[in-house]
């Protein structure tokens, strides 16, 4: 594993690029986009998956979205930024040597999900997609379909922006305040000593975010095979949101369901090797 930088918007873009064994600079390898979740950061749980990538014959690469790791600029999570840093990534791919430009696959987990499913939507450069554990609506996950929480969240989120906009007044929050499902809170008390940066404060402006975010109006725009995998157990995002993408996706698509594993039991243990070898499968049929 390599730790290198590019560049996104003028900021510097921490990456680790991941190369199979026996490397050869001669060869030209495919490639994959590793895109990691809500505040993640590229040393902690899709790490596993692109060292597996790499294991098979892929030259796979993470990165700290800006603002986040050891990236460059202001902490906040806004998809359209988000986006512009997959595309500024794949741009770093697409001038390595050893790379192969025709076969370059985008993955991404959680909240990266939704970011990939927007940024292989709007650019057709992507041999195939693969998603994992994401959602359709950020809208309908924050409130859980419930039109009470879905009218005091917004009142929340208009109050807190309308400060924004007239007075240049935006509120952090630490992220452990963000969150409210037992799987994630028990992954950050888990982590926390060891990965500091996951107690980063961010802009409640998040939530807003959030809330927009609807990869379920962008999937059917994708031209390139996608895997969409889901996790039986998941209440971060649950599994009726891969199926809501799955519906709206068109051919060729796939959905994969590991019934047993929740939200983070998917980068560990039995869950991980049943989905990771799945996606490797998938990634491999449709090199080019």
């Amino acid at each position: 594993m390599e730790n290198i930088k590019f560049y996104s918007e003028k900021s510097a873009i921490a990456a680790n690029l991941y190369k199979p064994e026996a490397f050869d600079e001669q060869t030209k390898y495919p490639a994959v986009l590793v895109c990691h979740g809500f505040a993640g950061i590229k040393e902690l749980l899709v790490d596993s998956y692109a060292k597996a990538f790499a294991e098979h014959g892929f030259v796979a690469l993470t990165f700290d979205y800006r603002g986040f790791g050891e990236s460059e600029g202001e902490t906040t999570i806004d998809p359209l930024n988000q986006v512009q840093d997959i595309y500024n990534a794949t741009e770093y791919l697409r001038h390595q040597p050893f790379v192969d430009t025709d076969n370059i696959s985008l993955w991404g987990s959680s909240l990266g999900g939704a970011n990939v499913i927007i940024a292989s939507a709007l650019d057709s450069v992507y041999r195939s997609v693969c998603v994992q554990l994401t959602f359709g609506d950020g809208e309908r996950v924050v409130t859980n379909g419930n039109e009470e929480t879905k009218a005091a969240t917004l009142g929340m989120i208009r109050k807190l922006w309308g400060r924004e906009v007239l007075n240049n007044k935006g509120m952090m929050v630490p992220l452990n305040k963000m969150l409210h499902d037992e799987q994630s809170l028990a992954f950050l008390k888990e982590n926390a000593d060891a990965y500091p940066a996951l107690l980063s404060k961010i802009p409640f402006s998040t939530l807003k975010n959030t809330f927009r975010l609807k990869a379920e109006k962008f999937i059917a725009l994708i031209d390139a095979p996608i895997l969409i995998v889901g996790a039986g157990k998941d209440d971060v995002n649950p599994v009726a949101e891969s199926k809501h993408l799955y519906e709206r996706a068109v051919e060729p698509k796939e959905l994969f369901v590991v019934e047993e594993a929740g939200h983070y039991d998917a980068y560990k243990g039995a869950s991980f090797e049943k989905i990771v070898q799945k996606q490797i499968a998938f990634f491999k049929a449709n090199i080019k």
